[in-house]
């Protein structure tokens, strides 16, 4: 028999192949329960809803007077099971605000900022880590700190001026001003673009009387953020009226026993105000005023001119002008801020000048020695000294003639 034929090793072959194949098959479930229990968490991880929450963000560069801005945030959160992180920080990575938000499906704030760089990051907590949903820059722009001062000529009309310097201001950026004359009836507005944290604007053709300039900041309308609010200051200041001026020009004596006479003039004179004019003698304003007391008011040329005759010679004088001027009760404007004005209601205009007369000329005198003076003595002097030389000659000749007389007896 050969070993081929032996029935006794052919059925061990077959139990052996049927155990090689159990175990191929055994080994083959492990490494499919292992294959599976391996893919178990990513087909887990894939199961877990998407997050769909958002975040919105606004920027206002001066939310607050003074130079800070605000980052307005919102985050829609469409799973309020998971909790949730805000965290902003500034240019130098340094955390400025974090907040924390747990079963809100919606949640906001506002954070007051500096002018400057930052970031800001929204991270939501799942079962298996963190997860940065989101993350934006932004930055919040300069701030103006308006101030405005105020310095003004004084006015007869409707010329006098103000010059408003704007202080504050961020380069680059538009500022509307507008000035308004409280019982003037005046309004005027203007704009310009700041070039640099300073700007002067000067305003003409401005009548006496009180006054307030606005500025306002008028910002660019941003893309993401809330027009902010109004960044403004204000100031009240008053034009007052010019105070009067004199020239006085005098026309002195001509003859003893005559007067002088001063024609004066006045200038700088406020329209629709009455002016009182005297003169007096000098330093005295309560004394008697020579050819009485006088009003006037101005041309169109904001002057008037009188003449005083019959003034006494070798005299000292004053002249007296006195006015007032009066305006409508100031109304303070709607605004915060701007104190420390005082209004104008009465105004004073007064002036004097002092002006002198020469005494008249003395009278020539009908005597020969009065008249010929100086000059008339020198010449009765030399007359005589004639007289006195043709006196001696004569005498001489005379005297000859007799000698000779002699000589010749």
């Amino acid at each position: 028999m050969t070993r081929s034929s032996d029935p006794t090793r052919d059925r061990s072959n077959r139990r052996a192949g049927r155990v090689r194949m159990l175990l191929a098959g055994l080994v083959a479930l492990g490494m499919a329960i292992t294959g599976l229990a391996l893919a178990a968490p990513a087909a887990a991880e894939e199961e877990t809803p998407a997050f769909d929450s958002t975040l919105e963000i606004a920027v206002t560069d001066c939310g607050t007077y003074g130079g800070q801005g605000v980052l307005h945030y919102v985050v829609h959160d469409m799973y309020p099971s998971y909790r949730d992180f805000i965290t902003v920080t500034d240019a130098a990575d340094t955390i400025v605000h974090e907040a924390t938000y747990l079963d809100d499906t919606e949640f906001e704030a506002d954070v007051p900022l500096s002018p400057g760089e930052y970031t800001i990051i929204y991270t939501v907590e799942r079962e298996t880590g963190g997860a940065n949903i989101d993350e934006q820059t932004f930055t919040i722009g300069a701030c103006p700190d308006l101030d405005v001062s105020v310095t003004t000529t004084c006015s007869t009309g409707v010329d006098g001026s103000a010059t408003f310097e704007f202080t504050g201001l961020v380069e680059g950026e538009e500022y509307r001003y507008e000035v308004v004359g409280d019982g003037t009836g005046t309004s005027l507005s203007g704009s310009f673009i700041a070039g640099g944290p300073s700007e002067a604007v000067v305003v003409g053709e401005l009548p006496p009387g009180n006054f307030y300039v606005y500025v306002q900041w008028q910002p660019e309308e941003p893309t993401l953020a809330a027009p902010p609010p109004p960044m403004f200051d204000w100031r009240g200041f008053a034009v007052e009226p010019c105070q009067p001026a004199i020239t006085v020009e005098v026309t002195e004596c001509v003859a003893t026993g005559g007067t002088g006479s001063a024609l004066v003039t006045l200038s700088n004179l406020v329209a629709g105000v009455e002016y009182d004019v005297r003169v007096t003698d000098a330093g005295d304003p309560d004394g008697a005023p020579y050819g009485g007391a006088h009003t006037v008011t101005a041309d169109e040329h904001g002057t008037a001119q009188l003449s005083f005759s019959k003034l006494p010679p070798g005299a000292d004088f004053t002249v007296w002008v006195a006015g007032l001027w009066s305006t409508t009760p100031w109304e303070e404007p709607p605004f915060i801020g701007g104190g420390n004005f005082t209004p104008l209601e009465e105004f004073d205009l007064v002036a004097q000048a002092d002006f002198t007369l020469k005494p008249c000329p003395v009278a020539a005198s009908t005597s020969g020695l009065a008249a010929t003076g100086t000059d008339g003595v020198g010449a009765l002097v030399l007359g005589a000294l004639v007289l006195l030389g043709l006196g001696g000659a004569a005498l001489f000749v005379a005297r000859r003639r007799r000698t000779g007389a002699r000589d010749v007896s």
